[in-house]
């Protein structure tokens, strides 16, 4: 029987094509057995993520650079004094609302 297995495997080596095979469907059975396929597939996947957060951090980047651009200009600086303080300008009409009118009446019993 050994001699037999022998003489098959013999056989086999002189023949190159099958030789080869062989020898890729070994190295793809251990790629794929000890986790480097897994472990490739997962590498892509955070490069794709990566890359993702990279070109949003750059549009919010330009974002911020554009609102910093404003914030020197003193026109916004006054709209937002004006805004966050509620500031009003010599001349600007100013408009008071009364909230009794607003009030839902209670019911009676």
């Amino acid at each position: 029987m050994l001699q037999r297995c022998v003489h098959w495997f013999n056989e086999v080596l002189h023949r190159p094509v099958e030789v080869f095979w062989v020898c890729f469907a070994l190295a793809v059975a251990g790629v794929i057995l000890d986790g480097t396929a897994f472990r490739l597939w997962s590498l892509e996947r955070d490069h794709k993520t990566l890359t993702e957060k990279i070109s949003s951090a750059k549009v919010r980047s330009r974002q911020l650079e554009f609102q910093i651009q404003q914030a020197e200009q003193p026109e916004f600086i006054e709209r937002a004094a004006r805004d966050q303080f509620d500031l009003v300008k010599e001349g600007d009409l100013i408009f008071i609302f009364s909230d009794e009118g607003s009030e839902a009446p209670e019911k009676t019993k």
